[in-house]
C-alpha cells in the first residue's frame, strides 16, 4: 500500500511539471538508458540485426540511440497522463482524416482499429474517443496489484475510452449492445508458445502472430482500419487512418492478418527508432 501511494505521489508530482521541464527529465532518462544502464541493449541490437541485416553496426547503433529518445519521451508523457487536460490533448493529438470514421459511423459500421507499439501508443488509445464519433473500447491486462490496475484503467478511460479485461474479450465483443463500436487492438504482441496458430512474414521472418484481430473482425462484422502514428515534434502527434478492409467477412483466411502485419512493417521501416524494439518479438520465430 505504501509503495502504491508513494509511486502515485511521485507520478503526480512529475505530471504537474510543464512540458519543457518533462522533456529535460526525458533527456536525463535518455542519457541514463543509453550510456549508464544500457537498457536491454542486447535484445534491442539482436532485434535490429534480424530486421535490418543490410545495415552496418554504426547505423544500428544510431537507431538504438534514437529508440532511447523515443522511449524516454514515452515514459515522461505517460506520467503527464496523470494530469493532462482534454484541451491540451486535442492540440497534441490530431487525426488527419476523421471523415473516414464519420462515413463508417453514418453507415452504422463498427471498426477494428489496429495499431502497433509505435511512438506514443498510450496517448493514441486514450485520446481516440476525442477524434471519432464511435464509442471506443480497448482490451487491457489487469495487473496483480489491484490498486495500480484500477489507476491505470482510470487514466486510460479519462477521455471516454472503455476498457475490458483481456480474459473477457470474446464474450464482451460478441455481446456488446453498443451500435457501431470501435475497438482498439495492438497488433504486434507475441503469442505464448502454447497459443501459436499462425505465422506471418514480418521483416523477412515467419513470425508468430495473434489471430484475434482477424477472427473478431469477422465475427463482429467490423471494418479493419490501421493507424499510422507519427511524431510531428516532441509531445505532438498526427495520426492517419488507413482502411484495410471495409467488410472483414468478405476476406480470405489470414488475408487480414497478413495485411495488417505487412502494413506495420511498412510504417516501422520509415522511422525504425519509434517502434518498441526492447521486447523479444521474435522469441518464438
Amino acid at each position: 500500500m505504501i509503495g502504491y501511494y508513494l509511486s502515485i505521489g511521485i507520478g503526480r508530482l512529475i505530471s504537474f511539471a510543464p512540458f519543457w521541464a518533462l522533456y529535460l527529465f526525458s533527456d536525463f532518462l535518455y542519457f541514463l538508458m543509453r550510456y549508464l544502464v544500457g537498457y536491454r541493449k542486447k535484445v534491442i541490437l539482436s532485434n535490429l540485426k534480424l530486421a535490418f541485416p543490410e545495415k552496418d553496426t554504426r547505423e544500428l547503433e544510431r537507431i538504438r540511440a534514437d529508440f532511447y529518445r523515443n522511449f524516454a519521451d514515452l515514459i515522461v508523457e505517460s506520467f503527464k497522463s496523470l494530469n493532462v487536460r482534454e484541451q491540451s490533448m486535442r492540440k497534441r493529438f490530431v487525426l488527419k482524416n476523421p471523415e473516414l470514421f464519420e462515413r463508417l459511423y453514418a453507415q452504422k459500421k463498427g471498426v477494428m482499429l489496429v495499431m502497433g507499439h509505435y511512438t506514443n501508443f498510450e496517448w493514441t488509445a486514450m485520446s481516440f474517443p476525442l477524434c471519432v464519433p464511435h464509442p471506443c473500447f480497448a482490451v487491457y491486462h489487469p495487473l496483480g496489484n489491484k490498486r495500480f490496475s484500477k489507476k491505470i484503467v482510470q487514466i486510460r478511460e479519462q477521455f471516454g475510452l472503455t476498457l475490458f479485461p483481456m480474459s473477457d474479450t470474446y464474450p464482451f465483443m460478441m455481446d456488446n449492445p453498443v451500435q457501431a463500436p470501435l475497438y482498439v487492438f495492438m497488433a504486434d504482441q507475441s503469442p505464448h508458445s502454447s497459443k501459436i496458430k499462425y505465422r506471418a512474414p514480418f521483416f523477412g521472418v515467419q513470425t508468430p502472430v495473434h489471430l484475434g484481430v482477424e477472427n473478431l473482425a469477422k465475427k463482429c462484422d467490423l471494418a479493419v482500419v490501421f493507424i499510422d502514428i507519427q511524431r510531428v515534434k516532441r509531445g505532438h502527434y498526427e495520426v492517419e487512418a488507413h482502411l484495410l478492409f471495409e467488410n472483414a467477412r468478405d476476406t480470405a483466411p489470414y488475408e487480414i492478418t497478413d495485411t495488417h502485419v505487412a502494413f506495420l512493417e511498412q510504417i516501422i521501416r520509415k522511422k525504425p527508432a519509434d517502434w518498441l524494439w526492447s521486447h523479444r518479438r521474435w522469441k518464438y520465430a
